[in-house]
């Protein structure tokens, strides 16, 4: 039976077998689509505008989706199931992120050879185009992770990978590196001269990218597999070349938190530092400027969009920041300057700043006025978005203040507070103290520092450096949150808004 999938107004025809659901049809023919759940039908987000025969509608695409919808013929990818001819409309994919830059120059000009460094994010993979007679990083790309599709969080993609699906999501993985290196727009003569790359990930992309055993990432004491560093022969657009993977530190700290105090000098510089990278896999970074204490908490789906109702990532249409106009009326900032779509994960954290500042949220979190607050006729913010939120934000402060008591040290003590990734940078830092996400201290102590993993990468090009990473990895002390007594009491009380 034929499908025609519709894609930013080109058709493919497809040729499907019958009773296939739709999302895998879909991830089939090598296009993406999202699935936030991993397909468990609870997320929404994975909707199509569809038409021709298929199955019934589900109880789950029922409650999750509007008459409307319903009406122009939109569906639930992971749950409807091609029954004959039918047409499949994509949603466009944009991403805001700030791995994507470009240098001065065309990139034409450039002379190899080349260094790839390679940010394989849970959200985004980024790809940077290094020469390697000076060590200078170029330009840069990204693209989604298309892992996504197992699911937004990282959990999710490690139960695929252990009940089998694990080749696909390294195939995954890899084709999104590949997507986001095209992206950067080299000759067929420029990419012969690529030689070698580093990529850098948190422990759990690493595993799925190398298709290693999944198992210890998943249960107490939640340990990888395999922490050393490696290096292989991979193939990108036709070329062989070899490819570094930095070492991992320990339970979710990966080779990212690596590359990030490599770029930052965290342990070297003699500076009391703190960086936080917000992505989906958080991680905090603290040192008194001779010992390096690292710790990972699961803070990201919010910040992503991910599990809120109205929520999206940082692309054309979300609200990015809100603040209070005359008569104390929101005004939002919304991405592209369109008609607000959704709430990305700044937005979320301004609104709620706003909220609380109005008395329309309490310090527990407890909306005052209903179950919602209405932004415009589509968009809003629900109760279970706010708890979202204050998960996120107390996982982060909780986390840090857990390393500042092992290392006896108080957040004033700091010389310098970094925040990054690609939330990270977005974020806007006064919200964030005033919401108790990081606490109090001089605004010019803190910085928003885009791509310091994907940059970090870009050092450890450098064979000398690479090694240093390595000998920095030794140094550093993982400290479990799981098995810290004050963790859970500081995450309770650091619910409070």
């Amino acid at each position: 039976m034929i499908v025609k999938i519709i894609k930013n107004g080109v058709e493919h025809t497809i040729e499907a077998k019958g009773q296939e659901l739709v999302t895998d049809l879909i991830a089939s023919t090598g296009f993406f689509n999202e699935r936030f759940c991993a397909g468990r039908g609870k997320c929404g987000k994975c909707k199509v505008r569809t038409e021709g025969k298929l199955s019934e509608l589900t109880e789950k695409e029922l409650n999750l989706l509007s008459l409307d919808e319903i009406k122009a013929g939109y569906r639930l990818s992971c749950q409807a199931r091609i029954l004959g001819e039918a047409k499949i409309w994509l949603p466009e994919q944009s991403i805001i992120t700030d791995k994507i830059f470009s240098g001065e120059y065309a990139v034409e000009n450039f002379k190899g050879p080349f260094g790839l460094a390679i940010d394989l994010g849970t959200t985004t993979v980024g790809v940077f185009l290094s020469t390697l007679k000076d060590g200078l990083i170029h330009k840069g790309n990204a693209v989604l992770n298309q892992q996504a599709g197992f699911g937004a969080d990282v959990i999710s993609r490690l139960e695929s990978a252990f009940n089998g699906r694990g080749e696909e999501l390294s195939k995954l993985g890899w084709f999104s590196i590949e997507e986001a290196l095209s992206g950067i727009g080299l000759s067929k003569a420029q990419e012969q001269e690529i030689e070698r790359a580093v990529l850098v990930g948190n422990s759990a992309m690493n595993h799925l990218i190398l298709n290693l055993p999944v198992e210890g990432l998943m249960r107490l004491p939640f340990q990888p597999f395999d922490k050393k560093a490696r290096k292989e022969k991979v193939k990108l657009l036709g070329r062989e070349f070899e490819c570094w993977f930095a070492p991992l530190i320990g339970g979710f700290v990966g080779s990212d938190a690596v590359a990030v105090m490599v770029y930052l000098g965290i342990g070297a510089s003699g500076k009391k530092i703190c960086a936080i990278d917000l992505g989906t896999n958080g991680e905090v970074m603290l040192s008194n400027g001779e010992e390096i204490l690292v710790a990972s908490t699961s803070a990201g789906p919010a910040f992503e969009g991910v599990n809120i109702e109205c929520g999206m990532r940082a692309s054309i249409g979300a609200i990015i920041r809100v603040w209070e106009g005359e008569n104390g009326k929101l005004q939002f900032e919304v991405s592209g300057g369109k008609e607000p779509k959704g709430i990305a994960g700044s937005g979320l954290i301004s609104l709620v700043k706003i909220l609380r500042k109005q008395g329309r949220i309490d310090s527990s979190g407890r909306i005052l006025e209903g179950t919602r607050i209405r932004l415009t006729d589509k968009v809003y913010l629900s109760q279970g978005d706010v708890r979202e939120l204050q998960k996120a934000k107390s996982a982060i402060r909780s986390a840090l203040e857990v390393l500042l008591d092992r290392m006896g040290m108080d957040f004033q003590e700091l010389n310098q507070v970094v925040l990054t990734g690609s939330f990270g940078a977005r974020i806007w830092v006064d919200d964030a103290i005033e919401l108790g996400m990081i606490p109090g201290i001089e605004k010019t102590k803190i910085m928003a520092f885009a791509n310091c993993a994907g940059l970090g990468a870009g050092m450890m090009l450098s064979q000398e450096v690479f090694e240093y990473g390595i000998e920095l990895t030794e140094k550093v002390r993982h400290i479990e949150l799981h098995s810290e007594k004050s963790f859970m009491s500081k995450f309770i009380e650091n619910m409070r808004l």
